[in-house]
């Protein structure tokens, strides 16, 4: 199966954003050297959650050192960002990993963080801005210098392009991207549209769920088993990993780890993370709302154990048609010694029962046309550049 890996880890404060950042630029190339598929980074702003902050830019820095993984960001919360800019910045990054990128998009989150009213927008038009800005981004990279002017007259996207979207992306006719979700009804729509599906964490039966949705949509979309297959293969789902010696210590590890993360409501809660798990594994139908969702929590999000129980949890997701999982270590607040313990024990014991693969990097017809062609030949742009000097100006030794 596919096994990638997501470097998400919280900081403290400003005093940790330098050593995160180092974290995981060198954890990133570790793990491509380890076996994993994808490596992917996440974009965050004003909450010390992943305080890189800034994916592409974690991805340019990463490019020359990946090796056969792809690159991924998990998300790119489409709402706080221009199109435009978008689309040249993530082809950029698409040409500079050889076209080796599948690019997250969402549209964002509302709550955990201030995000939309820091930016100036409204999240109760959260759905609104990023279907727009999702249409800009897609016709620009559709869009062909020949097509003439883009104009754009929405409500927040305005204006337009005179000219074409620079760099080309590697890939033809745009780089890769995932669509994150996890309601039911886009799951299917990712598929019907031919997109690749990201899941954010989920039980396994949840998870098995929004997949058959998705190869229904995948089905109704009329595509070859080819390409059904590389979509499938190509979607995840995201959980947290705890490995340790044995299942009591990788729990107490997991313990350490979540601390008081704020998704978890502990104040009504005072159960272990573990018992958290169990009562929702056994269905116990006594708990206090706050209770049940707490252990929803534990068993969407985490996979504890030792490296025999991960790892069968893992091959569970195989069994159920769910070929590839994000797995993150970076788990909780920042703990190196943990984390790089349950990484180790998990890359020696866990991952080659799993048999990890490595996606193809892009060729033939996958690639942009303009990359296969190639540099025109000198004596043609000096033609041009004669004919259309507005156009195009050759820089000689001569001038």
């Amino acid at each position: 199966m596919y096994i990638a890996v997501f470097m998400g880890p919280f900081g403290r404060g400003p005093r940790d954003d330098r050593a995160l950042i180092h974290y995981c630029t060198e954890g990133a190339i570790k793990a491509a050297a380890d076996g994993f598929s994808l490596v992917t980074f996440g974009e965050q702003h004003f909450n010390n959650y992943e305080p890189y902050c800034n994916p592409l830019m974690m991805g340019a820095r990463l490019a020359p050192f990946l090796g056969d993984a792809y690159f991924g960001t998990s998300m790119c919360p489409l709402p706080y960002h221009n199109p435009i800019l978008m689309a040249e910045n993530i082809n950029l990054l698409d040409q500079l990993l050889d076209g080796k990128l599948i690019v997250g998009f969402s549209a964002g989150r509302v709550g955990f963080s201030p995000d939309f009213e820091n930016f100036g927008l409204d999240p109760k038009e959260q759905r609104a801005i990023y279907a727009e800005k999702f249409h800009a981004l897609m016709m620009l990279w559709r869009h062909k210098l020949e097509d003439g002017p883009l104009t754009f007259e929405g409500k927040w996207v305005k204006g337009g392009m005179h000219g074409r979207v620079m760099p080309v992306s590697y890939r033809g006719p745009h780089p890769q991207f995932m669509i994150g979700t996890n309601t039911d009804e886009t799951c299917e729509k990712v598929g019907r549209e031919g997109n690749i599906l990201s899941l954010g964490p989920c039980t396994l039966e949840e998870a098995a769920h929004k997949y058959a949705l998705f190869r229904t949509g995948l089905d109704e979309g009329g595509y070859s088993e080819a390409y059904k297959a590389e979509r499938l293969a190509k979607s995840l789902v995201h959980h947290q990993v705890v490995v340790a010696t044995s299942d009591e210590q990788a729990w107490e590890d997991a313990q350490v780890m979540v601390g008081n993360n704020p998704m978890l409501r502990r104040d009504l809660d005072k159960r272990s993370l573990r018992q958290m798990f169990e009562d929702g594994e056994a269905g116990r139908t006594d708990m206090t709302q706050q209770e049940a969702a707490n252990s929803k929590f534990v068993r969407s999000w985490f996979i504890v154990g030792n490296p025999d129980r991960v790892t069968e949890q893992l091959l569970a997701h195989q069994h159920a048609g769910i070929e590839q999982v994000l797995t993150r270590f970076t788990v909780g607040v920042y703990n190196p010694p943990l984390w790089d313990a349950s990484y180790k024990l998990f890359v020696e014991q866990c991952l080659p029962s799993l048999e990890p693969q490595h996606f193809t990097a892009p060729s033939g017809d996958d690639v942009h046309p303009a990359v296969s062609a190639g540099p025109a030949p000198f004596q043609a742009n000096a033609e041009y550049a004669a004919q259309d000097p507005r156009k195009f100006r050759l820089q000689t030794a001569e001038n």
